[in-house]
């Protein structure tokens, strides 16, 4: 089912009167979605529909009954402005009365096309339909010390989650914080939580000394609620990138360091992305520097400089270095796919975590390399097209999984 004809299913819903939970409660946000609007607009144009378990006004008749809602006949003028733009604009308001009358007053329409995917989706799974696939979106989860967890995107802006001792403050931008209750003393012993991304996933977290860590999709960083005066450490799996803030102890810079698939780094510098998915270790440098140590391998430190980036393979214990446009490996945070003569697996691979999707392989390609710039809350069937282009390779999309072809 494609987006347009799910969105189709949630406006039969709506003047069926048969929207029920988050469906209701979001559908004033998807008025942000011009394919939401693409999709009022075919349905009211269609002369007949497939789905006849629910019976469709006509255009006119449509125009009428909102025109006529008692939730919101006195918000508005009906001019001799034609019925079709007229309707448009009514749907707004209807929208909002709906959401008012069941006692909801957070309305803020979202502010970019992410957001408006995240509630599309929410509608998607609401109807047990998982054969839509979708961009992912902000959702991770906290496990603390004790095993118990927080699901983050199950949370509201502006909430201050008490853990006892520590406070979790979840902004109204979702950005996740932590605070020390007054009067509490640095712990003997260190507590640590974790932070999970799943497939199709994303967050931002400010760490206890005010680090800015992005997540990626299937990523986990285990940290400290408080960091000590003597060295900084946490443990990450997946991808990340990191704005590591300067702290002092008497003078003397307290290290940062970061543990992931046998490489420690060492932050010398401030901003740098980290990517550890299972063979290799990929850290690429954007501004100062680090210091990388191999834990198990007979190497010696390596220094990286903005624009370098070192691979470590963790089977053979080798390690590579040479410089890059580190926009490629970290537009990922802003929103973007980024790719410079990326081969096709590659490509898929980071594909198939954004989109949570399965890939499957007809065809051996070799040599085949992909370069371009496309949003990560792009339509996949759109991403895939342009990949396409290229000339050489077709997809098919099967439920949840893209199979690539010749």
């Amino acid at each position: 089912m494609s987006k347009v004809e799910a969105y189709k299913n949630l406006i039969r819903q709506f003047y069926a009167g048969s929207l029920q939970g988050d469906s209701k409660a979001n559908f004033a946000q998807y008025l942000e979605d011009p394919e939401f609007l693409e999709a009022w607009e075919q349905l009211t144009d269609e002369q007949g529909l497939e789905d006849t378990s629910l019976t469709e006004p006509g255009d006119d008749e449509l125009f009428d009954k909102i025109k006529s809602d008692i939730r919101i006949k006195e918000d508005i003028q009906i001019t001799t402005i034609s019925r079709k733009i007229a309707l448009k604009n009514i749907i707004r308001i209807a929208a909002a009365a709906i959401i008012l009358c069941a006692g909801i007053f957070s309305l803020l329409l979202w502010s970019n096309r992410e957001q408006a995917i995240n509630a599309d989706l929410d509608a998607s799974l609401a109807s047990g339909n998982r054969d839509i696939v979708l961009p992912g979106k902000e959702r991770a989860r906290i496990i603390l010390e004790n095993g118990d967890f927080i699901d983050l995107d199950k949370i509201e802006g502006d909430t201050v989650i008490d853990n006892g001792s520590f406070e979790i403050l979840k902004s109204a931008d979702g950005l996740i914080s932590y605070r020390m209750k007054e009067g509490t003393s640095n712990q003997e012993r260190t507590v640590f939580n974790t932070i999970v991304t799943p497939s199709g996933g994303e967050y931002n977290l400010k760490l206890p000394d005010g680090t800015r860590v992005w997540l990626n999709a299937m990523t986990s960083l285990r940290y400290p609620i408080v960091f000590n005066n003597v060295k900084r450490e946490i443990y990450l799996k997946g991808e990340a990138y990191f704005e590591v803030t300067t702290q002092l102890d008497n003078g003397r810079r307290v290290p940062f360091i970061i543990y992931t698939g046998g490489q420690a780094l060492e932050v010398l510098g401030t901003e740098f992305n980290l990517q550890n998915y299972g063979a290799t270790v990929v850290t690429t440098l954007v501004e100062g520097q680090v210091k990388l140590n191999f834990v198990d391998a007979k190497l010696g430190d390596q220094y990286l400089k903005p624009a370098e980036q070192s691979v470590f393979h963790i089977e053979s214990n080798e390690v590579t270095k040479k410089r890059v446009d580190p926009y490629y490996f970290t537009a990922w945070k802003d929103g973007k796919f980024a790719f410079d003569k990326t081969s096709i697996e590659d490509v898929m691979a980071i594909i198939s975590r954004w989109y949570d999707v399965d890939v499957v392989y007809h065809v051996k390609l070799k040599n085949f390399e992909f370069s371009g710039t496309v949003s990560r809350y792009e339509d996949i069937r759109k991403l895939l097209n342009t990949i396409e282009l290229v000339g050489g390779i077709h997809f098919e999309i099967e439920g949840r999984t893209i199979y690539v072809k010749k």
